[in-house]
């Protein structure tokens, strides 16, 4: 629903009505995962998508019929359904959409707390007599979105994890678009206070002059959070990537030739970092894609961290 937030706000503080389909299961191959929302207003305006484009003709009459009185519904497109391959779902999973009317004062409490980034749980009875009634639940820790039961979906809205970029250099600046791009409150770090300027760094949520290792020492880091090092200087990055080794971050990457990498690794053995935890730094950082240009490596560096919480995601 992140996506179509602002939209929903706007339209029902304007005093439109408007249906909001929402992907509540998938099974096998799926475009689009749990929690993706299409959004109908009664003028007829479409924001968001359900399945990329597969389904959305149909699901935009299903969305009609609940602006027009019906009762919500949960509705199925899949295989084995052939109504699925006449609306055109050529990918071979199937997909549960449920389908209601959304409610402004729900609407408005989540677009706050992801403002603030709060964590909240938005609980939504989707079949029986109950179906459509939904809850609020703020304990300060978002579920996982999808199914909790048969009749209940529940669509988490976590705070965005973070991003470190550790070195005020144009390579900072590409990677903390791509950042921004994936979702992440970017941070931009360096010591030297005349590069870290709002007019070289326009896209980034904090910027940040201090010492790298000292900064990252207290700052806040979970299993989700991303640490981009990208000094290329000794001093910055061996005590950087000594503090960084010894928090739980889900992605640490660090810029560098392999000879680059293989003395800085040499230089964390020397100061008593074990050799299993020098292998959890994707270095040299991003995926092997050829790239030359700074865009170019953000791109690299943004695919090697999705790929790296996908297969962590895959593995648990």
């Amino acid at each position: 629903m992140r996506d179509v937030l602002d939209t929903l706000e706007r339209w029902l503080a304007d005093g439109k009505r408007v249906a909001t389909a929402t992907v509540v299961k998938t099974e096998r191959s799926a475009p689009r995962a749990p929690g993706a929302v299409l959004a109908v207003a009664e003028s007829g305006e479409v924001a968001g998508s359900v399945t990329g484009g597969c389904v959305e003709p149909a699901v935009y009459e299903e969305a009609r019929a609940v602006l027009a009185g019906e009762r919500p519904r949960l509705v199925t497109y899949g295989i084995a359904d052939e109504e699925a391959f006449e609306v055109g779902l050529p990918c071979g999973g199937t997909v549960h959409i449920f389908v209601d009317l959304a409610e402004r004062d729900i609407v408005e409490e989540i677009a706050a707390a992801v403002r603030e980034e709060r964590a909240v749980s938005l609980e939504v009875r989707v079949a029986g007599e109950r179906a459509g009634e939904k809850r609020l639940v703020s304990d300060g820790a978002a579920a996982e979105t999808g199914l909790a039961s048969d009749e209940l979906f529940v669509a988490s809205f976590a705070p965005r994890p973070a991003m470190y970029v550790f070195g005020a250099v144009d390579h900072a600046a590409a990677v903390a678009r791509v950042g921004r791009l994936l979702g992440y409150r970017v941070t931009v770090c360096d010591a030297r206070s005349r590069f870290v300027t709002p007019e070289r760094f326009p896209d980034v949520d904090e910027l940040v002059v201090e010492w790298p290792d000292r900064f990252l020492s207290r700052a806040p880091v979970d299993e989700r959070t991303v640490i981009c090092v990208l000094t290329h200087e000794q001093k910055f990055d061996v005590p950087l990537l000594r503090v960084a080794l010894g928090t739980p971050a889900g992605y640490i990457g660090a810029m560098g030739s392999r000879r680059t990498n293989a003395a800085r690794a040499e230089r964390l053995k020397a100061e008593g970092v074990a050799e299993a935890d020098i292998a959890r730094v994707h270095a040299p950082i991003g995926l092997d894609i050829g790239s030359r240009t700074p865009e170019e490596v953000a791109v690299a560096v943004g695919a090697e961290i999705v790929q790296t919480f996908r297969r962590a995601k895959a593995r648990a």
